[in-house]
């Protein structure tokens, strides 16, 4: 180890002089330190999210295109991409915080939820936030919780949550096309067979956990 006469300090590595003042420092130096390398969530499963980044980028550009060429169909690309930004920044919130993984993705659905129900009615209520907005913001959060629980590998318990957002994030389109309140009931079949897809997942993939978790939580 390198020691620095004036400063009276050791300093470790092979630099020649000393970090504080600079003088040429004696004696024999010793190997680079290493640090261990952390991976980020990024790094840990690039090829999934290149994968997953060029989907959504061709899922926009498809929507738009189409859009363009079926003008008479309304401007339904615009909720597509919308979904798409909504469904990257869940991801992002999730991993950059690394919050509770439902409360996080539930207080975002309702917040845009509300928000959208809410600029309906002042602008004279059309019918066009629970017939597209709210089916497809809880799609998004659907998937999103998805592929975080994936790739965080986020506990039982978490996975538990996400099991009883499923239920509620399907039933609530089943409510309006029930009550006949949609302009447009496709959206919402769609989330009610999405909500199914990913109950169903969770339950496939990850039912003994989850069935672990209800015998703690519960004491059965």
């Amino acid at each position: 180890m390198k020691y620095c006469e004036k400063c009276g300090v050791s300093v470790r590595g092979s630099q020649e002089r000393c970090p504080l003042c600079q003088r040429r420092l004696v004696g024999e130096g010793e190997g680079e330190m290493c640090y261990p390398q952390i991976k980020t969530i990024y790094k840990q499963y690039r090829m999934f999210f290149k994968v997953l980044i060029f989907s959504t980028i061709t899922l926009g550009i498809t929507a738009a295109a189409i859009n363009v060429i079926l003008p008479d169909t309304g401007r339904w690309a615009l909720f597509v991409n919308l979904g798409i930004a909504g469904f990257w920044a869940s991801i992002y919130l999730a991993v950059r915080r690394k919050n509770s993984l439902a409360q996080g993705i539930i207080f975002q659905a309702v917040f845009v939820s509300v928000f959208s129900v809410i600029w309906d009615m002042i602008t004279h209520w059309r019918g066009w936030s629970i017939s597209y907005v709210i089916p497809g913001i809880l799609v998004v959060s659907m998937i999103s919780m998805t592929v975080i629980a994936r790739v965080m590998r986020v506990p039982a318990g978490e996975y538990l949550m996400c099991l009883v957002l499923d239920i509620i994030f399907g039933f609530v389109p089943i409510v309006f096309y029930v009550l006949d309140l949609l302009i447009m009931p496709i959206p919402s079949i769609i989330c009610i067979s999405c909500s199914m897809v990913c109950l169903a997942g969770i339950l496939v993939f990850q039912g003994e956990e989850i069935k672990k978790e209800l015998v703690r939580r519960f004491h059965l």
